[in-house]
């Protein structure tokens, strides 16, 4: 009987021990102290004044102006934590800088831009190297009543041009005729390949500049020599052979001081060349 109240006591005891406060337990305090850690070491990395972006240095740019190019970005560094009327909690850190928005951002208002480079300089740095479109003639849209653009390579329109072309090829198209946005890519990549072979080989090799190119179907290139006679070029066939039918007709039976009653050469039949 005695054993049976012992028993019972003991039980007793053990339910009603009273539980062991969270505070005077490690664990508390070992997961606290990585909280405090993680909570600082955010703060340092997210909100310290030693990592807010200062510096943006820019680099290659020949037209546009520094300035223009800083403005922007600082204008699109910050990022909002939190926003209210007259509060906002933000950071301009320099971990936490998203280089493809701020590509994107700066190609999509300065089209005279053709590539961009951004790195980051910690603590608190940006350089940006910049590389500016190069003209190769200029493209005019008789769309807007001769609205001029300059034209690169690639057949994308930057910076609108003035009268007074330097002397620059001229390119211009008569079909698809629609109004010409600057960083639009106006010409397709396969026809300015062609542009860009013809005009090569034509000023360097044949000593002949090239005053206005027309594209005058997806299929045709008619070009207007400083000579003022034409050329007819056939897209659908190898530009590198009738280059070369060209040269071989003008070394073999229109020298050059027979030129001026030439009126035009059609290289667009194949193996055949015609003049008049």
């Amino acid at each position: 009987m005695s054993y049976r109240k012992k028993h019972i006591k003991t039980k007793i005891y053990k339910l009603k021990k009273p539980k062991k406060s969270i505070f005077k337990r490690p664990v508390f305090w070992i997961i606290f102290l990585l909280a405090v850690i993680i909570f600082f070491t955010l703060y340092v990395f997210v909100f310290s004044s030693n990592f807010q972006i200062k510096d943006i240095m820019v680099s290659g740019n020949e037209k546009i102006l520094v300035e223009d190019i800083q403005d922007l970005v600082f204008a699109k560094l910050g990022i909002k934590f939190i926003s209210m009327e007259k509060w906002s909690l933000e950071s301009k850190s320099i971990f936490f800088i998203d280089q493809k928005k701020i590509k994107k951002e700066i190609l999509n208002n300065f089209p005279v831009i053709e590539s961009i480079e951004i790195n980051k300089k910690i603590p608190h740095s940006l350089n940006i190297k910049v590389i500016e479109r190069k003209p190769l003639g200029v493209f005019c849209n008789s769309f807007t009543a001769e609205e001029c653009f300059l034209i690169d390579q690639n057949g994308i329109i930057f910076e609108p041009s003035l009268k007074d072309y330097n002397n620059m090829t001229i390119v211009r198209k008569s079909l698809d005729l629609k109004q010409a946005v600057a960083g639009e890519k106006i010409i397709a990549e396969n026809i300015m390949s062609a542009i860009l072979k013809i005009k090569n080989n034509l000023e360097n090799n044949l000593q002949i500049n090239i005053e206005e190119i027309i594209i005058s179907s997806p299929l045709k290139i008619d070009i207007t020599t400083n000579e003022k006679w034409k050329i007819y070029f056939n897209l659908e066939s190898d530009i590198d052979m009738q280059i070369i039918r060209l040269s071989l007709l003008l070394n073999s039976e229109i020298p050059e001081g027979d030129r001026k009653n030439l009126q035009y050469v059609d290289l667009r039949f194949k193996d055949k060349a015609y003049y008049k």
